[in-house]
């Protein structure tokens, strides 16, 4: 009787360990399995931001996408690479666009034939500096603390521009229409004079 109370005592013993590292083993054979999803689902988040940062490279103070102020319209042609909508038949001010996917995302002013400024009408595009439609006056004036003159709008009497003076002599400016709610509603970037045309190309 007495070897049998050890025989079975030892079996409870070998039991409790064996379960014990089970038990144990169990978590660590969880960890590893989960750990690699971690890094798996991680490179998913990413798949949105690079649209975003492309989107953000585009618009410049020396130009817009592969084309740059003061280039002749041949250039802008050729740098473009795909049909713009628009005719210029003269050196009076013209409007060009992109056709396809970017025909809503930007407006190139052209007169005596070379590019002297582009609007942008959404928010899909952040203007240089950080502005962008949709964003308030208090959001611009932090942005651009030290070169923003606030001027009144022509057509809202409750609206107003913002002008961000070019940070060097003979450079580009920045010019953000603010309706009457206090909101950015497009804004354009381009050389003086033509920066300031209120209409556009008429």
């Amino acid at each position: 009787m007495k070897q049998l109370g050890s025989v079975l005592a030892l079996g409870l013993v070998l039991a409790v360990g064996g379960c014990g590292r089970t038990a144990d083993s169990t978590p660590d054979a969880a960890g590893a399995a989960a750990a690699p999803a971690g890094p798996t689902a991680t490179p998913a988040t990413p798949a949105d931001p690079p649209a975003a940062a492309a989107a953000t490279g585009t618009a410049r103070l020396d130009g817009y996408g592969p084309v740059s102020l003061d280039s002749s319209l041949d250039q802008v042609r050729a740098a473009w690479k795909e049909p713009l909508q628009g005719e210029v038949p003269d050196d009076y001010c013209h409007s060009l666009r992109p056709q396809g996917a970017q025909a809503e995302d930007v407006v190139f002013m052209i007169e005596g034939r070379r590019l002297v400024r582009y609007d942008v009408h959404n928010d899909r595009i952040v203007a240089p500096g950080g502005g962008k439609v949709g964003m308030s006056l208090g959001e611009l004036q932090t942005l651009y603390p030290d070169r923003g003159d606030v001027t009144p709008h022509k057509y809202d009497e409750k609206g107003h521009n913002l002008r961000v003076r070019p940070a060097s002599e003979g450079g580009a400016l920045i010019n953000f229409e603010i309706d009457g709610n206090g909101t950015v509603t497009d804004w354009r970037v381009g050389l003086p004079p033509q920066v300031d045309y209120v209409e556009g190309c008429l």
